[in-house]
């Protein structure tokens, strides 16, 4: 799925005055002549983004910046006014749940209606039924005319139905925060199983946590354009700064959030980061052996006291797979004052990782996401090892058992 130079406006014609009509003109002799004024609204700026299939792309924003636009664009209920979407496969989009259920006939009746405007055939759906009946928990009440059915009955249908289909492609609008927690934790396996088997999802969340977990990669939109694409992690956390800088009045900030370089740094200013090296054994090293140990020196100037602080470390291999991360807030420390220039470090007795390539991204940021300076991909590492395994993880082991004979 590709977006290339998209651009969608919106265009409404603003109310009449007063001798724009018939009466107007027999009833007001000043008649304004001028033509209809047309109101525009870019919902959508001039995205190029590329979905890889089997990808799964978060997508976040402040409310009006384009995403639900976006799914639209994606699954062919609006056309771009300029620009090319284009999309292969079998989409399905869980935008508006149930929108084409008729409130007179049967949750079953709607369930073969429904399947068919899907893609489904007939023979299809009624190998379908009880798996869809199951899910959606309707017990009796699958029966009866859906006008009876609770708000939650609805949209439990009609997730059910969308899923069963089998899409190549899942557009995914807030459908999980319409749910009860039950509800919510059957929709997350149905889609961690779609996602096993390589079905392509975009997903359109204002629960930034969901995002970063599920997510390979998060788009965060504004008005329309693209802010940031990238590492789920990094970019939440840029959305969370700007809320949070958005928020700032007389907080203690000096000044709101500023892109210090476009995708990778941003932050107030208030606390600096002056660089991020990596020692073992009191060495600055580039280069360490799986097991050694390690110290992360993050080292920082201060250009206006704070009292609010988080240090924090995000591991990740070079392809961009997540690794780890932790901060201090989450390790119990409790901030007092951050007023004179430092460094911070963090301990590692041993570097249990697998060999490879690894990038570190750094912050200092508040408790509510505020950055001073959040910078990715600020220090890399090479783990060695003299044997290559697949993963992440190298924790020391051994072996032992009964039975086998080894030389």
């Amino acid at each position: 799925m590709s977006f290339r130079g998209v651009r969608k406006v919106f265009r409404w014609r603003t109310s009449r005055v007063r001798g724009d009509t018939v009466k107007g003109a027999i009833f007001h002799r000043r008649r304004v002549k001028r033509g209809p004024k047309i109101e525009e609204f870019v919902a959508i700026d001039h995205l190029d983004l590329e979905v890889e299939p089997g990808e799964a792309l978060g997508v976040i924003g402040p409310n009006g910046s384009g995403k639900s636009t976006l799914l639209k664009l994606a699954g062919g209920i609006l056309r771009p006014t300029t620009g090319e979407v284009s999309v292969d496969g079998r989409v399905t989009a869980l935008i508006e749940l149930g929108a084409g259920f008729h409130p007179e006939i049967t949750g079953r009746e709607n369930v073969v209606i429904n399947g068919m405007l899907l893609g489904l055939s007939r023979r299809e759906i009624e190998q379908r039924m009880d798996e869809i009946i199951a899910f959606a928990d309707l017990g009796p009440f699958i029966d009866q005319p859906v006008k009876t059915y609770s708000s939650g009955m609805y949209v439990r249908l009609g997730f059910a139905v969308a899923v069963a289909v089998q899409p190549d492609i899942l557009l995914i609008d807030e459908v999980l925060a319409v749910g009860d927690e039950a509800f919510t934790r059957r929709g997350l396996d149905r889609l961690a199983r779609l996602r096993q088997q390589g079905v392509t999802m975009v997903l359109v969340s204002h629960d930034l946590d969901l995002v970063a977990q599920f997510a390979d990669r998060v788009l965060y939109l504004d008005s329309g354009k693209a802010v940031a694409v990238g590492s789920p992690d990094a970019v939440v956390a840029r959305y969370r700064s700007d809320v949070a800088g958005s928020e700032v009045t007389d907080t203690g900030a000096s000044h709101g959030v500023r892109v210090l370089e476009e995708g990778r740094r941003w932050g107030t200013g208030d606390v600096e980061i002056l660089s991020v090296v990596l020692s073992s054994s009191g060495r600055e090293l580039r280069l360490i052996p799986t097991g050694a140990p390690c110290t992360v020196h993050i080292r920082y100037r201060v250009q206006q006291t704070v009292d609010d602080f988080v240090f924090g470390i995000s591991w990740r291999r070079i392809d961009g797979t997540h690794v780890g991360g932790h901060n201090t807030d989450m390790d119990g420390l409790e901030p007092r004052r951050l007023g004179v220039d430092g460094e911070m470090r963090c301990r590692y007795e041993t570097l249990d990782l697998a060999p490879g390539a690894y990038q570190l991204d750094v912050a200092i940021h508040r408790k509510d996401g505020l950055a001073f300076d959040y910078w990715c991909d600020v220090a890399r590492v090479r783990v060695t090892s003299s044997v290559d395994w697949p993963g992440v993880w190298a924790p020391e082991h051994r072996w032992d058992g009964d039975g086998p004979e080894w030389e």
